[in-house]
């Protein structure tokens, strides 16, 4: 089976996430349009019980057996690395079907008591099948993760893309004719479809590669070491557990801030619709372009963890250190010039993109905590690969409790929803530090400072000067707002590339790794 560098793995990640972020774009265009407000909103309703029930039925053991698989290969123990999937498949297959049996029966009661509408009853039901296709995809993923072959992965993610994007929008002219809550009920089953789709690619890809590694004569390329599923259950619940207990930490965190910011905003006289509006600023606008460069950091913390666990298994710290200072360069590389676009042209970019100027202000609040949020993502498979993700739990953990502190201290003295915002800010720096400090105990703090940080930081400075300039420049010209503001994105990113190659932190070395 064919492994992938850990750029390359990232880069075969990257082009994947990228075009199911177009393809799902133009879907939810497609949707609002022929739903309207009222049948998305319907499906928003249901969708985080269905991320919460997915949360539940994988428990962190497709991350835990991505991070172990690798360590089974470095010592050439291939059944072993079965003996992990067919564990996890077995505890997924069992837990997501234990939920769907659980919901089943109180679909109804979810929908009229918990939702307090019956409409929503159609979309619990359609959408129950993708919890079991998708946990059980989540193990295949992992597998061969864990293998370091990202190529699978981006093949299912961008099949379940295609096809939930195209039974969706069959499902929505089927149920043209009827009442909205069966058309938002195509949505739900359009993610079904799309589901089933990606887990029936794995189980071929899987069949594929077993043929491949039991070809005559490979027998001599791997071990046959006696399985011990005890042994293997506990290493993958040790990991599992704190993994698990971050991600409903975060999900709890999350459904903290949606009740506790809009509630401080009315104690502090703002009406509920005002309180409303001004939290769908931060959440829906602000913090959505700060969160849009993650699609490149998800790609990079899925391709690490695998890597450094295999690296990790064999002693290897040189290929750790310079992996980790290869995600540092990334994150700053990218964090540094968004924070400095996002801060300069805040108020352009939420009325280009969200007519909302006004949200303008809270994305330049965010923007500061652009390099630590894209780093804290990164540290955290870093953390997990090193098989220390108590580590990341508990500095989340902190970083969470600082932000809750600072909703609740903050939102009075400052203007607006500027205090939330701050605290959201000082929350993901705070996390950040504590995972550097974590990572800096466990592998050292040799990192080359210059490279990292001054060169992105200097290109950085160059560009948070000079996009007044040219600002003023293009409105001489008389272009149009929208136009002008694009050309303005264009040719600041460039400066910046062109500032950083001049630096010699970009070197044509650089790119070449991505293809060898």
């Amino acid at each position: 089976m064919r492994k992938q560098s850990f750029l390359q793995g990232a880069l075969i990640l990257m082009i994947a996430g990228l075009i199911n972020r177009i393809l799902g774009f133009i879907l939810r265009i497609i949707i609002v349009r022929i739903l309207g407000d009222e049948g998305l909103g319907l499906f928003q309703r249901i969708f985080p019980l269905f991320m919460t029930l997915l949360l539940l039925s994988t428990s962190g053991f497709p991350v835990a057996i991505a991070k172990l698989i690798p360590e089974k290969m470095a010592r050439k123990d291939l059944q072993g690395t079965y003996n992990l999937l067919k564990l996890s498949l077995f505890f997924v297959l069992s837990t997501s079907t234990l939920i769907i049996a659980l919901i089943l029966p109180g679909a109804r009661f979810i929908s009229t008591v918990i939702y307090k509408d019956s409409r929503t009853l159609l979309l619990i039901l359609a959408i129950l099948p993708a919890l079991l296709f998708s946990s059980l995809s989540s193990c295949f993923n992992a597998y061969f993760q864990g293998l370091r072959n990202m190529l699978p992965t981006a093949l299912a993610q961008t099949t379940e893309q295609a096809s939930r994007f195209i039974a969706t929008l069959v499902f929505l002219i089927l149920s043209a004719p009827h009442d909205v809550h069966y058309r938002s009920a195509g949505i739900a089953l359009g993610i079904s479809v799309g589901e089933m789709a990606a887990f029936l690619l794995l189980v071929i890809l899987f069949i594929q590669s077993l043929f491949k590694n039991y070809q005559p004569g490979r027998e001599k390329d791997y071990q046959r070491i006696r399985p011990d599923y005890r042994q293997d259950f506990k290493e993958i619940t040790g990991l599992a557990l704190p993994i698990t207990a971050g991600r409903i930490v975060h999900s709890l965190m999350m459904n903290a801030e949606a009740i506790l910011i809009p509630r401080q905003l009315q104690l502090k006289g703002f009406s509920l619709t005002e309180a409303t509006s001004l939290y769908g600023q931060l959440s829906g606008m602000a913090e959505q372009l700060v969160y849009l460069p993650t699609v490149i950091t998800i790609a990079l913390t899925t391709s690490l963890v695998p890597t450094i666990a295999h690296a990790y298994a064999r002693k290897n710290f040189k290929k750790i250190k310079s992996n980790y200072q290869d995600v540092i360069r990334i994150c700053s590389y990218l964090g540094f010039p968004l924070a400095v676009i996002f801060f300069r042209l805040g108020p352009d970019l939420t009325e280009l993109l969200f007519a909302h100027p006004q949200a303008g202000s809270l994305l330049a609040i965010l923007a500061f905590s652009c390099p630590f949020l894209y780093y804290q993502q990164v540290s955290n498979g870093m953390l997990n690969g090193l098989g220390k993700p108590q580590l990341s739990f508990i500095n989340m953990a902190i970083g969470s409790g600082v932000k809750l502190l600072g909703i609740l201290v903050l939102t009075g003295p400052f203007p607006g929803i500027s205090g939330p915002a701050i605290s959201i800010s000082l929350g993901i720096i705070l996390s950040a530090l504590l995972n550097f400090i974590s990572i800096g105990d466990n592998i050292g703090y040799s990192i080359c400072i210059k490279n990292c940080f001054l060169k992105p930081l200097l290109a950085s400075s160059i560009i948070f000067f000079a996009l007044p300039l040219l600002k003023a420049f293009l409105a001489l010209l008389n272009i149009h707002y929208k136009i002008s503001l694009i050309l303005l994105l264009i040719i600041s990113l460039s400066l910046y590339i062109i500032i950083m190659f001049g630096l010699k932190a970009i070197t044509p070395e650089d790119l070449h790794r991505f293809r060898s």
